[in-house]
């Protein structure tokens, strides 16, 4: 891979990550079972993954999400968010850009929904998990909703996936 190459995918990966990042942050609704939010993030998680691809579509959404965690307040949802995010981007980034649709712009955000299960039922117990279920649930279904869209714009925008 030559130097240019190289330093447009470093900055793409940085400006993916902050797209994330500013996304997450937009619109932020407190859920205070959990002490976490629900938010329009996973748009901009399932788009970069559509973009940069499995190299490095994972990273720019784990890394953007987790870094929106730390900046708003929710520092101690940053760890998990990162690798929650980063399985639901990767899984994402395996699809096919040029599908009306593709099964995985689903099962990504599916993921989230249960990495954030599971990692509440041992931070806050079986019923504020449960309690927080539709939420996640919702910003999933958004998120495999407007994700693809933006997706397929960025990659037009950008001459081709990065992938």
């Amino acid at each position: 891979m030559n130097n240019n190459n190289r330093t447009r995918e470093i900055t793409l990966t940085a400006l993916s990550a902050a797209f994330v990042t500013v996304a997450t942050m937009l619109i932020r609704i407190p859920h205070p079972l959990t002490k976490g939010y629900i938010n329009i993030g996973d748009a901009a998680v399932i788009a970069v993954a559509m973009v940069l691809g499995k190299r490095l579509g994972w990273l720019a959404g784990g890394l953007g999400s987790a870094l929106a965690d730390l900046l708003g307040g929710y520092a101690h949802w940053a760890p998990w968010t990162f690798l929650i995010k980063s399985a639901e981007g990767y899984i994402v980034s395996t699809s096919d850009v040029k599908a009306k649709f593709d099964w995985r712009w689903v099962v990504g955000p599916a993921v989230m929904v249960l990495g954030y299960f599971v990692v509440e039922i041992f931070m806050y117990g079986t019923a504020a998990a449960l309690a927080e279920i539709p939420g996640n649930a919702f910003q999933g279904l958004v998120g495999a909703i407007v994700g693809p869209l933006l997706g397929k714009a960025f990659v037009g925008a950008l001459g081709g996936a990065n992938r």
